[in-house]
């Protein structure tokens, strides 16, 4: 008569063949090399924009007749005037507009 108790394993582990151990890199290297990680693996990202170059990608993808080296070359070169300071400095001027200065304020700071 078979055990009538509730058993948790319906396999011996003992008797379970497992895969080799290949080594530690295998985490980042498959067998024909560099993997990626499983995140969205290359699909289309979901959801609004996370970064000034989603947003120029996005852009750039609205442009037609682009051939995939001319997108490129279009995404660095406006991410890098993005890094540029003087270039961040106009667009923070025309947002702003010549009439929106704050007000200053002294919090409570003895005048020099």
């Amino acid at each position: 008569m078979p055990d009538p108790r509730p058993a948790h394993m319906t396999q011996s582990l003992l008797n379970t063949p497992t895969p080799s151990f290949t080594s530690a890199a295998n985490s980042l290297y498959g067998p024909r090399g560099p993997t990626r990680s499983y995140g969205n693996l290359g699909r289309k990202r979901e959801g609004p924009p996370m970064s000034i170059a989603d947003h120029i990608n996005d852009a750039i993808r609205r442009v037609a007749g682009l051939t995939p080296r001319q997108r490129l070359a279009v995404h660095n070169e406006m991410v890098r005037l993005c890094r540029d300071i003087s270039f961040m400095k106009m667009v923070a001027d025309q947002t702003r507009g010549p009439y929106s200065e704050a007000a200053v304020q002294d919090e409570g700071r003895p005048p020099l």
